[in-house]
């Protein structure tokens, strides 16, 4: 399965289960790392990629699951920290 997402600002992306692709990079959650290996579970997408829209392909049998983290502008329509409380 695949989709396309769009944001409005640029990302980080940690993978924390399955794996897949971001575009054309791979994406594998590690199940052990040893000192100083590199890891397929972090990404970022820069504001241009993702104002473009970026695919994400899903190619195990479990799901894929992230953690994506933006900056405090990335997407000015988004709701303040306590919003929720003010009601």
């Amino acid at each position: 399965a695949s989709c396309t997402i769009s944001d409005t600002g640029a990302y980080g992306w940690i993978t924390v289960q399955g794996e897949g692709t971001i575009g054309s990079l791979k994406l594998q959650t590690p199940a052990m790392i040893r000192f100083g290996e590199m890891t397929d579970d972090e990404v970022f997408v820069s504001a241009p990629a993702a104002a473009a829209g970026v695919t994400i392909t899903n190619s195990g049998t479990e799901p894929l699951v992230s953690l994506r983290y933006f900056g405090p502008d990335a997407n000015p329509d988004a709701p303040s920290v306590g919003d929720h409380k003010a009601n």
